[in-house]
């Protein structure tokens, strides 16, 4: 027991809550450009965020619009407001213990197997507070292996249940990762808040002249610099964002090209709060109450022989599943193996639009493979990519999102669209799909940038349905990613909570609309054979795209 504490006693400290809410105020709309014929005028929710306490002098946004005549979206915060006048007691993995409930009744197939855990601090004394970010997987023992996601239940006082639905036959452990104790999410709800933790370089070229001029940007207004010292090249349509220190020879309009460049998140946390992202306090396994294997027998009743196929009345099937050997197998609706020439058949006479970032570039690089496409355009930096199959009359179109970007590589902006935008151009139809993946490049935004921007992006594919009906269009929501060996930086602005964030936001704004399936993917990442990567291995994006094509087909 004296290991254990020494391991897990790092401190205890008073730390102030920062509690990030999200509140609408409403004003009515002036106008709606082009397509506002198509809407009834009605009031516009207003995003805006509050807090507490500020860490860091308030930065002014400017304000973003958000679509008419559709629900705001609420977001489950994740973490509880934590106690504000008593030292708060870290999460420690080595104490935190699971109990699995009816461990001594038979599990049978088709069950669901229920495990309590109660969070402890480094002292062993239970925490009453919750918040702790866990990840949980189901595994079976023995050839071919396979692994399923649990889902965990926050009762907001240390306790959490984590359900695991049993898929398969034989013997079962339970794996849980504490990956942040609610201290350290705390951290990161009062970061995520702050506006430009990351800095953006652009160059400025003027084609007349031939000046070249590189200046500072920003996702958000600078409070550093009067507006006259800054190009505002938001596009309030669209909900996007962009502010550029305003070069002295060259006029705004002729922004060319941006990257990424230096952050400043290190110097928002204190050395205390670093400490919350240090082992012993993250990415640990908890430990089993029993250590030995729950043995899964037969169902009492005959399971279905076959499962009904996907369709878009069941948008959320891909949830529900689980891997069985390098395969993932949906628990709803049948997700087929397709062969490179079950794609070519299921993709003739038909045009792929994918829009998103890298990660679902992936995607046209792996279609790109199997269906033998011929390169006919290619742009600079892989932002804009074309490719035909001629004899099946198959085109796949991908496009990189519009800014921000996290990368020190540079992005034509000639080259870029903003994906409503880029909606609003495409024909549609039956023999249309449309594929979206933005949030990879937005974890280190305020959850705002990315919310405004889905609701720009819905509000187009309401136009689009409404005049090309049949059109297919499919949202991709995140994935668990790899943790650069600890790197404070990347759990900052990159963590794996971070992303489920905006996970859990892209479900809530599309799950159940019309015409749209989510193509949600996280836990299928949590218990994917291979390592955590924001750029999965060729098995995790082969049964992404089998998912995909089995409601297309």
């Amino acid at each position: 027991m004296v290991a254990v504490t020494q391991a897990c006693a790092v401190f205890v400290t008073m730390t102030s809550l920062v509690l990030i809410s999200i509140k609408f105020s409403y004003q009515p709309i002036m106008n709606w450009g082009q397509h506002a014929t198509n809407f009834q005028e009605a009031p516009k929710p207003m995003l805006k965020l509050h807090s507490i306490k500020k860490p860091v002098q308030p930065i002014n946004i400017k304000p973003l619009t958000i679509e008419p005549s559709l629900k705001p979206i609420t977001v489950n915060p994740l973490v509880k407001q934590l106690p504000m006048e008593q030292p708060l007691h870290v999460t420690c993995s080595q104490n935190t213990k699971i109990v699995v409930l009816n461990r001594d009744r038979p599990h049978r197939q088709g069950d669901v197997l229920t495990a309590i855990v109660t969070a402890r601090d480094q002292e062993g004394r239970p925490k009453t507070y919750g918040g702790d970010f866990f990840r949980a997987r189901l595994i079976r023992d023995g050839s071919p292996q396979a692994s399923s996601a649990g889902h965990i239940i926050d009762h907001d006082n240390g306790t959490y249940t984590v359900e695991f639905p049993l898929h398969w036959l034989g013997n079962v452990r339970i794996k849980i990762q504490l990956v942040h104790p609610s201290e350290a999410v705390k951290v990161l709800w009062r970061l995520r808040d702050i506006p430009n933790k990351i800095g953006f370089q652009c160059s400025f070229f003027d084609e007349k002249t031939k000046i070249t001029e590189k200046r500072e940007c920003f996702s958000s207004a600078s409070p550093s610099l009067q507006p006259d010292q800054q190009c505002d090249l938001s596009k309030p349509e669209v909900n996007g964002t962009w502010f550029c220190q305003r070069p002295k020879k060259v006029p705004c309009t002729t922004i060319a090209k941006c990257r990424s460049s230096k952050d400043r998140v290190l110097g928002l946390v204190s050395q205390e709060e670093v400490k919350y992202f240090q082992k012993p306090h993250i990415e640990e396994e908890l430990k089993n109450d029993v250590p030995l294997p729950i043995r899964v027998l037969e169902p009492e009743l005959p399971t279905p022989p076959y499962l009904p196929a996907c369709t878009w009345n069941m948008p959320d099937a891909q949830m529900k599943g689980f891997w069985l050997g390098k395969v993932w197998k949906s628990s709803v609706c049948n997700v087929r193996v397709f062969t490179p020439a079950d794609i070519k058949r299921c993709l003739a006479d038909k045009t792929v639009y994918m829009q998103g970032d890298s990660t679902l570039r992936q995607w046209y690089i792996r279609f790109k493979e199997l269906l033998t496409l011929n390169i006919t355009e290619s742009g600079d930096y892989s932002v804009l990519e074309y490719g035909k199959n001629s004899y099946w009359n198959i085109t796949i179109r991908y496009r990189f999102h519009y800014l921000p970007i996290q990368g020190k590589f540079w992005l034509p902006l000639s080259q870029l669209s903003y994906a409503a935008d880029q909606l609003d151009t495409i024909q549609g139809g039956p023999n249309t799909v449309i594929v979206l993946g933005l949030w990879a490049h937005f974890t280190a935004e305020p959850l705002e940038v990315i919310q405004s921007r889905l609701y720009a992006i819905r509000l187009a594919i309401h136009r689009l349905l409404h005049r090309a009906p049949g059109t297919r269009v499919f949202v991709r929501t995140g994935t668990t990613r790899e943790h650069k060996n600890g790197k404070l930086q990347h759990y900052l602005l990159r963590s794996d909570w971070l992303a489920y964030q905006i996970t859990e936001m892209i479900r809530e704004m599309f799950l159940g609309e019309p015409g749209v399936v989510v193509l949600d993917t996280w836990d299928m990442s949590v218990c994917q054979p291979g390592k955590d990567n924001v750029h999965p291995d060729q098995t995790m994006v082969d049964n992404e795209l089998n998912v995909l094509l089995s409601y297309i087909c």
